[in-house]
Parts: C-alpha cells; structure tokens; sequence
C-alpha cells in the first residue's frame, strides 16, 4: 500500500488536529498560568507574585460613596470571577494541614489538567489510525464515530490516575514530607522515588505496557468495538495500559516540585519519545532507567 492509502482525507486529518490543539492549548495555559502565580517557571521570574492580593484589596477599597449602586454590582462581579480564576491558579496545599473539599478538588484538577497536557500528545499516532479507519468505513456507508470520543476515553483513564495520585500527596503533606511549594523536604524521599522509577523501567510489566502502547494498529484490531460508547472503551483501554507504562515517570515529579514546570516539560518529551522510539525501544527505556537509578543514587551520597 502507498502512503495516501492508508491516510485519512486532509479535512479529518485536520478536525483531530485542531481538537487535540485545543485540549494542549488549554491545559498547558493552565499549567504555565499556575507555574507563573507559583513563580516555578523556568528562566523566568515573576515578582508580582506576592503584590497581586494587595493589589485586589486596594482596588475593593477604592469602592466608595463616589460609585454607584449599579457600578459596584459590576465591578464586584468582574472581581469574583476573576478571583475564582486566581484561586484555581494560585493554588497551594494549606498551612496547618487544614483540609477542606476544595482543596481535595483543586488538588485532583491540579493533576488531572498536568495528566491531559502531559499524555495527549503520545496518543496523536492512534487517534490518526482510528481516523483512518473511520474514514474507511464511512466511504463503504457505515457508521463513523469521531475520534475525539476515543481521546475523551483515553484521558478518562488519566482523570482516573489523578483521582488516586491526590491521595498519596494528602499524606505526604500531612507528614511534613512535600513543602508548601509541593517539593521534597528529604533528599532520601527524591531519592527513593527516582530510584524507584528507574527500576520500573526494567520490568516486564513495563515492556507489556510499552508494547501494547507502541503498537496502535495491533491494539485497535484485537480491541475493535462499533459506536461511541465502544469507542470511548477503546480508549480507555489503551489510556489504561499507557497509565501501565508511565505511572513511575508520573511519580517522579514528587521528587522534583509537583510543579516544576521544566521537569513537566522534559517528562513529557521523555514519553513521547518513548512511545514514539519503534527502533531501539529497549535501548532508550534502559538509559532512561539507567539515568533516573544514577540521578537517585547521586542525591543519596
């Protein structure tokens, strides 16, 4: 078969582009506006990060007799969404281990937005398989479901991974172990993490994760279901195995900041290429192994 066979036409190519845009624009503005009200952007400093409450409350205070009923309403509405988009943004564990709801939601979001940013990009080759098979069966006069419904399968799988990994950060906030900025307070905590990741890498859990993951064709044709709801089953499927495979990486950013933004970013460069590394698959999972094992043993000495 040629190349043009086996793509989908340039206009479904472009509609799963475009929706994966989407989802990247978002949750990636999302993370880089947390990283800047948190100031853990990389090379890049943001001193107003202290001022912009006393910035809001001298605006409030400016509300005088000299204002009108009418304006005030306004201006108090404008500056209570703007304070709910602060609050999500500016988000920290609170002090004295004082825990409500909200900060259980903020926390999962937190999480689940980072998960969406991280792991959409490495499902791009399925869904571009699964448009062309769409495409395919819409050419012979058969149901075609979008594939967007796959991806909102896939990324259920990762809500899910957010929902449990809040839990083991409770506790390690709650035992003095992450810092207000959500970093390590041990060397020895960074250190088991990494070492542990590292490990993983040379499993055969990890290889049959890896595999199924790297092997979209073959996923597809043993896991095939018609409709939406068996596309969303697809979806969460393989989003499953991927959790599989990437769940230790994930880890791993309790031993550098939670939200370290550079280590966001070079994680989600380490499993796109993981995914995408066909050629060499055990080469590249050994010396990322190899390298998170050195980089824990390093911290310890």
């Amino acid at each position: 078969m040629t190349n043009t066979t086996l793509q989908a036409p340039l206009k479904d190519r472009m509609i799963v582009y475009i929706g994966v845009g989407i989802v990247l624009l978002f949750s990636w503005l999302y993370i880089l506006g947390m990283g800047w009200h948190m100031n853990t952007l990389p090379f890049i400093d943001n001193p107003s990060t202290m001022s912009m409450d006393m910035s809001d409350d001298s605006m409030n205070m400016k509300k005088d007799g000299m204002q009108g009923s009418m304006d005030m309403d306004k201006s108090m509405n404008v500056n209570k969404e703007s304070s709910m988009i602060t609050d999500v943004l500016t988000w920290m564990p609170p002090m004295g281990n004082m825990w409500v709801f909200s900060d259980f939601f903020l926390l999962f979001m937190m999480w689940t937005v980072m998960m969406v940013a991280m792991m959409t990009p490495s499902i791009l080759p399925m869904l571009m398989l699964y448009t062309t098979l769409n495409s395919r069966k819409k050419m012979q006069g058969q149901e075609s479901i979008s594939p967007m419904v796959l991806l909102s399968g896939y990324l259920s799988s990762w809500v899910l991974f957010s929902l449990f990994i809040t839990l083991p950060q409770y506790f390690l906030h709650t035992n003095g172990l992450l810092n207000m900025m959500m970093e390590p307070m041990s060397m020895y905590l960074a250190a088991f993490v990494l070492i542990m990741a590292g490990i993983y890498q040379f499993t055969p859990y990890k290889d049959a994760c890896l595999n199924v993951c790297q092997s979209p064709l073959s996923f597809l044709t043993n896991n095939w279901q018609d409709g939406k709801l068996g596309a969303f089953i697809i979806g969460y499927k393989h989003g499953f195995y991927c959790v599989g495979c990437c769940w230790a990486l994930m880890l791993t950013l309790f031993a550098l900041g939670v939200m370290n933004i550079l280590w966001v970013i070079v994680l989600t460069i380490f499993v796109l290429f993981e995914k995408l590394s066909y050629n060499y698959p055990l080469a590249y999972r050994r010396v990322v192994g190899i390298f998170l094992i050195g980089w824990g043993s390093i911290l310890v000495l």
